[in-house]
């Protein structure tokens, strides 16, 4: 009770500041996230059109968006690092309070990235791609008992080779096509197929599987979060306020002590009816 209190102060103290600074929202026109194959999601805009507006110590965060996009760095980057804490906020709600489990909060995060940049459907279909040659490469490299680093290096080789299958496939469907995939989003599926490995490897196949469809789950709910144009406008317009809403939400859930919606027909019976 007395964290949930504090969080509200702060959400009327950082409130009242902004609303007393004025906050004037930066105006980039025509700014549009498409999910591309590109390493990130691509941001198609004109020249960035900002408003002269003076600083005033509360919109510190929009001088310095100003100033980077006068020396140049993109837009798209400015978008995804400003939102990259909002996804990993909504991936610590999923988990605390909903009760959807993943490999921690970067691996989700990242793969909301690659999901956003080749699309959901060619974002599962690169993991399922990546997945199967690795079942396959390991259960044919049992044969040969090998070293676990040499083992790796083969498996890396039927991945690369299985991928670029897979590039060549897709450039033939118009629905799917990520036959300009970059390496980035390889290696993430790469990492999260590591992490299934290991899972499987030290605890059991049930356990792993289900971080996976859970890492999966909370990928798809921060990729379709970023890809929302008006949050992605709102973010960069005023990322102050992202900034407040990023520390305030991650406050109340990190002092949040109830039960996750997941666990209710679990204790259902311990639950006291009033």
């Amino acid at each position: 009770m007395v964290n949930h209190i504090k969080a509200i102060v702060i959400v009327m103290i950082f409130g009242g500041l902004l609303l007393w600074g004025k906050m004037e929202v930066m105006a980039v026109t025509q700014i549009a996230v498409t999910p591309t194959v590109a390493v990130i999601p691509t941001v198609q805009a004109k020249p960035a059109v900002v408003e002269t507006m003076k600083w005033n110590g509360f919109n510190s965060i929009q001088k310095l968006i100003r100033i980077g996009i006068d020396r140049g760095v993109a837009p798209n980057t400015i978008v995804l690092l400003l939102m990259l804490p909002l996804v990993a906020t909504i991936v610590s709600v999923l988990h605390y309070v909903v009760g959807l489990s993943g490999y921690g909060i970067f691996i989700p995060t990242m793969i909301a990235v690659v999901f956003l940049a080749t699309g959901i459907l060619g974002g599962v279909l690169l993991f399922a791609t990546v997945l199967v040659v690795t079942i396959v490469s390991n259960y044919l490299l049992k044969r040969f008992k090998l070293h676990f680093w040499p083992a790796r290096s083969i498996n890396l080789l039927f991945i690369s080779v299985g991928t670029f299958g897979l590039m060549i496939g897709t450039s033939y469907l118009a629905i799917l096509d990520i036959s300009n995939i970059s390496i980035f989003p390889v290696l993430f599926m790469i990492l999260l197929v590591e992490e299934f490995s290991r899972t499987q490897l030290t605890k059991s196949k049930k356990e792993a599987l289900s971080l996976t469809l859970g890492t999966l789950v909370l990928a798809v709910a921060g990729a379709l979060l970023m890809g929302v144009r008006q949050v992605q406008m709102w973010v960069i317009g005023q990322p102050e306020l992202t900034l407040v809403v990023v520390l305030v939400v991650n406050l109340l859930v990190g002092s949040y002590t109830g039960i996750r919606l997941t666990e209710i027909k679990r204790f259902s019976k311990a639950i006291r009816k009033k």
